[in-house]
């Protein structure tokens, strides 16, 4: 077989594959003139007209990778040039081209026009193999000296990790060890018309759902292939191809080869461009955008709160006021926490007035150890409050006891109004996040609050999904801590508490 003849410039066109006729297009010149350059039989030179336009259009072609193919390939000609720490490969790639005469590297594995003979691939069977992959994946992200970016894509709503127990807890706190440390992710779950598995995906790793490192993308009804396709890819160092035809019948290829996942990495992207968003995120400054619009919305359904303490953004409007006067919150933030918490008591109203004036449900979910913690620290900061004021709100111990008297009042008044108080000791399946606040509306929406502002879904799956886990949660809760008469004795017992023990 015949060595292919080329000059620098077509040793630039062979990695990022850019064909004889593209280039002759987009220089308007004859396509032979551009197989001269390409072989060498003719010199190109600065001095040409067309030196300037054909590196803009090497430059545009390299961008598609973000520059990886065009790095590796300089790299290998330059290698104590640091071409890993330079922000633009241009320079070099002017420096390749004013050579004429230059020894170049072995272009095999970058015949991307042909097939890649030496490309190594892993290979794990089943979906025990595919955990191990994903495990192993995590393991290398552990290394990296530099947070980076992660993709999960699967169309079997993660079957594959929910059949262990143990391996998908264990995936879920590896996961978010690496999201705290700085790294990001990008989930797409692709929903089977039935949507069977993803209340218990809620359950096994909503901690990662509520992670705002994460971003989560949906694609519905992918149910109707023989073939299931899944891909993994860390940071474009590597990638997980898998493929499955029924539950017992799976591989997972891996690739560590730069070209292959640059390229994975890309279809991942598009793949990405053409899901929904589970989310929607909203900075502090549209609370009461956000809160309006879930206002308007009437269906049928319980309203559920999950709180790690009563949230006074909510709390009575005359309290709220004196608790933002006495952190000298200015009154143009004081109006517009007045505005937010009107809205949010509009929408306990109509729940207890109901459809055709027939109350529904509402259930608060309070953290026990958690509110009890904030009870006795010194000072108690508000965290709803701090957010919509801009700065920390300090609430104090007299104010915290009324806002426990006010929901023993509300308990009191109202039949269709239950609060619950959910211990760590429970081992429910929601995540204890101390400083978030989540409030969903039965089969209609979701939302957020927490440091970051505000996330909002009103996507059916994870809504149903929150809705039937909190109420999986509730049943789990015994009765001294969730009938009417235990809970208002308890929430007295330590508002006297507050009172006693002063500011």
């Amino acid at each position: 077989m015949r060595t292919k003849r080329l000059s620098p410039l077509g040793f630039l066109m062979e990695c990022l594959n850019i064909q004889t006729v593209s280039l002759s297009r987009e220089l308007h010149v004859d396509a032979s003139l551009v197989s001269k350059w390409k072989s060498g039989d003719r010199s190109l030179n600065s001095n040409s007209m067309y030196f300037e336009d054909i590196i803009r259009f090497i430059m545009k072609v390299s961008e598609k990778s973000d520059h990886q193919l065009l790095s590796k390939a300089l790299s290998e000609i330059y290698p104590l040039e640091g071409l890993e720490g330079s922000s633009s490969p241009e320079p070099f790639v002017r420096k390749l081209l004013f050579s004429e005469k230059l020894t170049l590297p072995n272009l095999k594995e970058f015949t991307a026009p042909g097939i890649q003979p030496k490309i190594q691939i892993g290979s794990c069977e089943q979906n025990s193999g595919r955990r191990h992959a994903v495990l192993k994946l995590l393991d290398y992200a552990e290394t990296l000296p530099v947070p980076g970016r992660i993709i999960f894509i699967d169309s079997e709503e993660y079957g594959w990790l929910l059949e262990d127990e143990a391996f998908v807890r264990h995936f879920a706190e590896k996961m978010n060890v690496l999201l705290g440390r700085g790294f990001s992710a990008r989930f797409v779950i692709h929903f089977s018309s039935y949507r069977q598995r993803f209340v218990r995906f809620f359950e096994m790793c909503n901690l990662l759902l509520f992670h705002r490192n994460v971003e989560w993308f949906y694609y519905e009804y992918y149910d109707e292939n023989v073939f299931q396709f899944s891909q993994f890819i860390l940071d474009k160092a590597i990638s997980l191809l898998g493929i499955s035809a029924g539950q017992d019948n799976s591989t997972t290829m891996v690739f560590t080869d730069t070209p292959s996942i640059i390229r994975h990495w890309t279809m991942a992207e598009s793949v990405i461009s053409r899901c929904e968003k589970l989310f929607v995120n909203f900075p502090v400054e549209k609370c009461a955008d956000v809160v309006e619009y879930i206002r308007v919305i009437r269906k049928r359904g319980t309203l559920y709160a999950y709180l790690p303490a009563p949230a006074f953004v909510s709390a009575q409007s005359e309290l709220l006021s004196e608790i933002l006067t006495g952190n000298h919150i200015d009154p143009a933030t004081t109006d517009q926490c007045l505005i937010v918490n009107q809205r949010m008591r509009d929408i306990v109203h109509t729940q207890f007035r109901g459809l055709e004036d027939a109350p529904e449900r509402i259930v608060q979910i309070l953290q026990l150890e958690e509110m009890e913690r904030r009870a006795f620290r010194t000072p108690f900061i508000s965290c709803s409050l701090t957010l919509l004021g801009g700065r920390q709100v300090n609430v104090t111990k007299p104010q915290y006891a009324r806002c426990l008297r006010s929901l023993a009042d509300a308990l009191d008044k109202h039949e269709n109004l239950e609060i619950v108080f959910l211990s760590e000791g429970d081992n429910a399946p929601l995540p204890a996040i101390p400083e978030m606040n989540c409030w969903c509306k039965q089969n209609t929406w979701m939302v957020q609050m927490d440091q970051k502002g505000f996330r909002l879904s009103d996507e059916a799956s994870i809504v149903n999904a929150a809705s039937v886990t909190f109420e999986r949660c509730i049943r789990r809760i015994p009765p001294k801590r969730k009938e009417k008469s235990s809970v208002t004795a308890y929430l007295l017992q330590l508002a006297d508490t507050l009172e006693r023990s002063g500011v």
